[in-house]
């Protein structure tokens, strides 16, 4: 039976998508997953205090979409994504404002370090997409379950929705998923190792820093797919 792809209706459909979210970010290996999900005592309560913060956000917010794909014989989520849709931006000329990390210990050097990469990474993407577009903000397949073609069901569904209302998209990925999200429709237009530095790093801030936490912007235009030496990303068309 074919995979099946659906909107997240149901909060419960996260008591299976952030256990998978865990597992597929170790596998292989995101050096982003312990600032997202840090494991304060077991991984278990990690994973709970994840879920619990997915759940409040996804209600917070009109347009957050999470999307999922299930295998109808077992009826098993075996991957989801988290889309928004911002049909608006705005405050573009204003400077991206300290992220508190507040699901880290307060007080801290994990909880500081957090912040500052979230600080990063988030205004690097203010300065630039500042149209209407989309963002898949995670993507996520159960390591058992790859290669049967859920990541790209997953990601259709935003591309979909963009052409639909005209609008372009983008992802902040990994630098191991590049050449994923190359294949279907986008291109890497942008990077980012994100500013960290702080004055007297102790040595657990400089193992911290020493992480490789590079993205690539990838960008896919309005109503087509990325088109190498044709398309130019906006904000380098100045």
């Amino acid at each position: 039976m074919p995979l099946k792809l659906e909107e997240v209706r149901d909060e419960q459909d996260f008591d299976q998508i952030s256990p998978m979210l865990y597992a597929a970010f170790g596998q292989p290996y995101n050096s982003l997953r312990r600032w997202f999900m840090p494991v304060h005592t077991t991984v278990e309560a990690a994973i709970e205090a994840s879920k619990q913060r997915a759940i409040k956000n996804w209600k917070a917010h009109e347009n957050l979409h999470w999307v999922k794909v299930t295998d109808p014989e077992s009826g098993q989520i075996i991957g989801a994504a988290e889309w928004e849709i911002r049909e608006q931006v705005d405050n573009t000329n204003e400077p991206q404002q300290p992220i508190n990390a507040r699901w880290h210990i307060e007080g801290s050097e994990e909880k500081e370090f957090t912040g500052k990469l979230l600080t990063s990474l988030k205004g690097f993407m203010k300065e630039r997409m500042t149209r209407p577009h989309l963002e898949l903000e995670q993507l996520v397949v159960h390591p058992d379950h790859r290669n049967q073609g859920a990541g790209r069901m997953l990601t259709e569904w935003g591309i979909q929705k963009g052409d639909e209302l005209g609008l372009e998209s983008c992802v902040e990925a990994v630098l191991s998923a590049v050449p994923i999200y190359e294949k279907l429709g986008y291109g890497n237009v942008d990077g980012l190792d994100p500013d960290v530095s702080v004055a007297n790093p102790s040595k657990k801030w400089q193992e911290y820093a020493a992480d490789d936490l590079r993205v690539a912007l990838m960008w896919r235009p309005a109503c087509h797919n990325y088109r190498e030496g044709t398309d130019r990303a906006p904000w380098l068309s100045v």
